[in-house]
């Protein structure tokens, strides 16, 4: 890990905000957009999707949609999940971050599915100078250390590869054997 990343992070403020919002049959999409404006970036932390109390015994498709304004019109949906009342319903997500704008749409169901999660927001105390100040020092460090990587791989790229003798296995004794072999050992000393 860099240590001059590690710090950066240090140097911003991070709010969390709740959010949540609910798919059914009379609103199949719901498009995710930060509610805090502003200078900080933005990202959508996916938490767990769920059925509602009133939703049928029907299968449940929760898809992203691609961005409308995507030159390359060929993106298909992404299913993220596929719920059932009485089998699957609810689906627990672990490090899903997405950058908004973000759609999502009840593909198929009646739904209601409900999505919660969290609105992430950081906000750096650096000015605009500093922080490419920063990003041109961290470029440095990596390069240097890219070069002490390089160094590294040339050293053990010429030295010669040692034979190791392999261990001949030992026959196995039985514990009385064992016991003798330690009586002639006492008894030798």
């Amino acid at each position: 890990m860099n240590l001059s990343s590690a710090s950066s992070t240090e140097e911003k403020a991070v709010t969390t905000v709740l959010w949540g919002c609910e798919l059914s049959q009379e609103r199949r999409t719901w498009t995710f957009r930060p509610q805090l404006e502003g200078k900080q970036s933005c990202r959508l932390l996916l938490h767990t999707i769920c059925l509602g109390e009133k939703a049928e015994e029907e299968m449940h498709r929760v898809e992203i949609l691609p961005p409308a304004n995507q030159e390359d019109k060929k993106m298909q949906p992404v299913t993220i999940a596929s719920l059932q009342a009485s089998v699957l319903p609810m689906v627990t997500m672990v490090g899903v971050q997405l950058s908004p704008p973000v759609t999502f749409q009840l593909r198929a169901g009646s739904g209601p599915v409900f999505l919660c999660g969290q609105e992430r927001y950081e906000a750096s105390d650096l000015t605009w100078e500093e922080e490419e100040e920063e990003e041109g020092e961290e470029e440095e460090e990596e390069e240097e250390d890219d070069e002490d990587e390089d160094a590294d791989i040339s050293l053990e790229e010429e030295s010669p590869v040692k034979q190791v003798k392999r261990l001949v296995p030992q026959k196995q004794t039985s514990v009385a054997k064992k016991k003798k072999l330690e009586k002639e050992q006492e008894e030798a000393r």
